[in-house]
């Protein structure tokens, strides 16, 4: 039965689950390109909420807010009612790390993301926490806390900083919800501060998502160690690695080893709430989130493609 459902077409899929938990779950994707060209290409491919790079994410540039590209973004996704809108930080950061050096361009390359957040209209900033690379695990994460303190301490604005998990891949940061909890709470868990859940990177971290019973088990851990209140945005992902493997590879959806039927269960969760839902798929081009992964993820929530404008 598991493996019939896995192939099916995310349309059946969905008539074989139970009713949608609610109707508010925001289906969206990260969208790569600049400022000006990202809410035409986000409603090309049907995403009503957009997560996106306000700079190159291997890189420690900070963002660039030119007054009118922030104008022309903001008047597009205005147009066409785009929200809410995440924002990812750049990989580099590592707030655990031994080097001052890097733990001080962290801080900053975090504020000036926050910043930027607030001219471009963003609800959220998703990061990275970072690895302990080789060092004490339980000192990695102390600098780490410290880090994102010090830089909800400095941001006066409206953003929300979220804490994505990890997969838990050798000594990186933020690979169960206890430990992930546990930063939120040494941080001081402030309001501005939550999490972002990955489906790719939690199945791969031990939590299986692939049953009914597997799926309430996750929740409930994270709702006891983090909370689900402070839930704030999920990266929806297949996995293309094993089950507890600990790699993060991302998969389009139900081609991975979560499956069609998980993910659909998945997005019907009513413990999500109103929390919107992020592709970070490769597509079928190898070029990020594309309209027949938003198609499916339609399918799956049980809502009809939203037709052109």
């Amino acid at each position: 039965m598991q493996s019939d459902l896995l192939t099916m077409d995310a349309q059946t899929v969905a008539r074989r689950l139970s009713p949608i938990g609610t109707p508010r779950v925001r289906l969206g994707a990260h969208i790569g390109g600049g400022l000006k060209a990202i809410p035409h290409k986000a409603a090309d491919i049907g995403a009503e909420a957009i997560q996106f790079f306000a700079s190159a994410p291997q890189m420690w540039r900070p963002p660039a807010c030119k007054a009118e590209e922030v104008a022309v973004f903001r008047d597009g996704c205005a147009r066409a009612g785009l929200g809410p809108i995440a924002i990812h930080a750049v990989y580099l950061v590592n707030p655990g790390s031994e080097e001052q050096w890097l733990r001080d361009k962290t801080r900053v390359s975090l504020l000036a993301t926050l910043e930027a957040a607030d001219l471009l209209g963003a609800q959220t900033v998703v990061t990275h926490l970072g690895s302990a690379r080789g060092g004490d695990r339980g000192e990695a994460l102390e600098r780490a806390c410290s880090v994102f303190a010090d830089v909800l301490e400095a941001y006066n604005g409206a953003a929300r900083l979220l804490f994505e998990t990890s997969a838990g891949a050798g000594a990186t940061l933020g690979g169960t919800f206890e430990e992930l909890g546990w930063m939120i709470g040494r941080v001081g868990a402030p309001p501005n501060l939550g999490a972002c859940l990955d489906t790719a990177h939690v199945f791969t971290a031990g939590y299986d998502l692939r049953t009914a019973d597997g799926l309430e088990v996750t929740l409930e851990a994270f709702d006891r160690h983090v909370g689900l209140d402070r839930l704030g945005a999920v990266h929806l992902n297949d996995s293309k690695a094993p089950f507890g493997s600990n790699k993060d590879r991302h998969e389009n959806l139900g081609a991975g080893e979560i499956g069609a039927e998980a993910l659909a269960r998945f997005v019907r969760h009513p413990a999500l709430g109103a929390c919107p839902l992020y592709l970070e798929v490769p597509g079928h081009a190898k070029d990020g989130p594309d309209r027949p992964n938003m198609e499916r993820l339609y399918e799956f929530a049980g809502r009809p493609f939203p037709s052109a404008p």
